[in-house]
């Protein structure tokens, strides 16, 4: 991939904080929208090679300030992703999800040189998965922030059919659980880990059975670079590495040595089971760093 100017939404967040890194040491030229809310880590700034503006991608100057970047690459990833946030206040996440995904797109259609614009999903959009979900299957969310990212699907599709200037050049990434350094302590790995360390006890939601697939954080930059360079349409990103909350906590006591305190707990409107089928990323030429062993072996211990 040839230095490109390469614009990230949501560059800030956990995960793509690390995107921007690895495209800004590979000598990228990377530009971040962040408005810098929770999730998001704004002491990063000035060690990140990147220039950062500090912008709601769902206010409508959203959409000159990409058109005066004039990216070649786009990576939208800016979104509120707390599903219970999102169960708790609807409207507020629907609004802010959809409208800044909708920014993104018409200020994309309008960027003669754009090469590609990638739109960061995830498995959520398919809804609970009695088996693997392929990337052609119907999408079935089932909780506002699911609803919102499915919509961003559809948005994609239509944008890219629509409008000649973004035929071909659209892309769509539905990611599994990633896990790593500077999540959220909210989310399940960030919970065992401080669970681990004697400083929180874990709730088991629904008796521990909640089923997801995990990769590691520092698999992603790699399969997106390859994903902007190759790809088209849907790729789904896991490992087919997954497990229940309670085999999840067995791993990890089995890699540390020590113990999860756990609680009982519920979650209103949990999807019990997500697993996608990788054969389509993986026949594009992917090969993950990290094992899932690895990937939990360098975050916990």
């Amino acid at each position: 991939m040839q230095k490109s100017r390469i614009l990230i939404t949501g560059g800030l967040g956990f995960i793509f904080s690390h995107v921007a890194e690895y495209f800004a040491d590979k000598g990228h030229d990377v530009y971040i929208l962040d408005n810098f809310s929770a999730g998001s880590h704004p002491e990063l700034v000035n060690d990140l090679k990147a220039t950062v503006y500090k912008l709601d991608c769902a206010a409508d100057y959203a959409i000159g300030m990409i058109r005066k970047i004039a990216p070649d690459y786009i990576i939208h990833a800016a979104a509120i992703s707390d599903v219970d946030e999102s169960i708790q206040k609807p409207l507020k996440v629907l609004e802010k999800n959809n409208r800044a995904t909708l920014n993104v797109f018409e200020a994309a259609r309008s960027l003669p040189y754009l090469k590609k614009l990638l739109y960061v999903s995830t498995d959520e959009v398919y809804g609970e998965c009695e088996h693997r979900k392929t990337e052609e299957e119907i999408i079935f969310p089932k909780n506002p922030y699911a609803c919102s990212k499915a919509f961003g699907s559809l948005v994609r599709i239509a944008y890219d059919n629509t409008y000649e200037s973004l035929k071909g050049k659209t892309v769509e990434t539905r990611f599994c659980n990633v896990f790593g350094p500077r999540q959220d302590k909210r989310k399940i790995l960030p919970a065992i880990k401080a669970s681990l360390a004697g400083e929180y006890i874990l709730p088991l939601h629904n008796e521990g059975t909640g089923f997801r697939e995990y990769i590691y954080v520092k698999n992603i930059a790699p399969a997106l670079e390859l994903i902007l360079e190759k790809g088209d349409r849907v790729y789904n990103v896991t490992l087919n590495d997954g497990y229940t909350v309670r085999e999840l906590c067995a791993e990890a006591e089995k890699l540390t040595g020590k113990r999860v305190n756990t609680r009982r707990g519920n979650r209103p409107g949990m999807d019990m089971k997500y697993q996608m089928d990788n054969s389509r990323i993986l026949s594009l030429g992917w090969k993950p760093l990290y094992t899932f062993e690895e990937g939990m072996r360098e975050y916990l211990c």
